[in-house]
């Protein structure tokens, strides 16, 4: 298989289960404040280096939940030892023409606000907060695709739990339009499930709903990403993706869909 750019920048996932998935989403206060001198130093060397602008849309599984809608800078940077993937950032230990392991962190927009459900009693509960995770990955370039696992534990202390991703990406071509289907499926320890989707026995007492506690979470997910080389340094992008729940997950006071759906798109220019 030849390796193909867009996918070699397809995102590192961890906890995704309430987050945009697309390509180079970025947090530029985060990951600047913490890998600005490395960024700086590995910048100049790097094989791959885009930025640019673009949006996005989720439809969270929460009752009565608001649309989320995001527009943000973008950056992706991928050198021998160092990458920007999305919402990570990370480090290269170990890297083969096909085969690469990396340690990274990652901000994981998994959320609940209160005020942005018109349900009466969710209303009512204590807000799930966003955090940042750190981990490992392991990515295998096939001629067939690109195989890709990965493992991170909160390190914000909002939930103390771990998340992962076993998944699949294959890159077609089309003269300048690059096509890119992805499945696998999300993991999620008990603590992260509870912590997002669970009703505390406290939380019970005061609002009247049913105390509960999902327990591990799987899902299984479907994506696609388009990119459009409008020039040789301008692309154009948008990428989908639909997280379908497990049934504990469905199951939670909180939840009221099936189904996560994500759509984003944007501009990006490589230098």
């Amino acid at each position: 298989m030849k390796e193909s750019a867009s996918l070699h920048r397809e995102p590192s996932f961890c906890g995704r289960s309430g987050s945009v998935a697309g390509r180079g989403f970025f947090y530029p206060g985060l990951w600047l404040t913490l890998f600005l001198p490395i960024f700086a130093m590995q910048a100049a060397a790097a094989a791959e280096v885009a930025v640019g602008m673009g949006g996005s849309v989720t439809f969270a599984p929460y009752k009565h939940y608001d649309t989320q809608w995001l527009p943000m800078p973008m950056v992706d940077l991928d050198s021998d030892y160092f990458y920007i993937r999305g919402t990570a950032a990370g480090v290269k230990i170990y890297k083969l023409d096909f085969l690469e392991i990396s340690a990274f962190g990652t901000y994981d927009a998994t959320s609940f606000n209160a005020t942005d459900t018109s349900d009466a009693r969710l209303r009512m509960l204590q807000g799930r907060d966003a955090s940042v995770a750190a981990g490992m990955e392991v990515r295998l370039l096939t001629p067939y695709g690109m195989l890709h696992a990965s493992a991170a534990r909160d390190i914000l202390g909002h939930s103390d739990g771990w998340n992962g991703t076993l998944g699949y990406a294959y890159s077609v071509e089309f003269g300048p339009l690059e096509l890119i289907p992805t499945a696998g499926v999300y993991w999620t320890d008990s603590r992260y499930t509870d912590y997002y989707y669970g009703i505390s026995d406290r939380e019970s007492r005061n609002i009247g709903l049913t105390a509960y506690n999902p327990g591990t979470g799987k899902a299984p997910y479907l994506g696609l990403m388009l990119t459009y080389s409008l020039t040789a340094t301008w692309d154009i992008f948008c990428n989908g993706e639909i997280v379908f729940l497990s049934d504990n997950i469905q199951d939670s006071p909180m939840v009221g869909r099936s189904q996560i759906r994500s759509l984003a798109a944007g501009i990006m220019y490589n230098f």
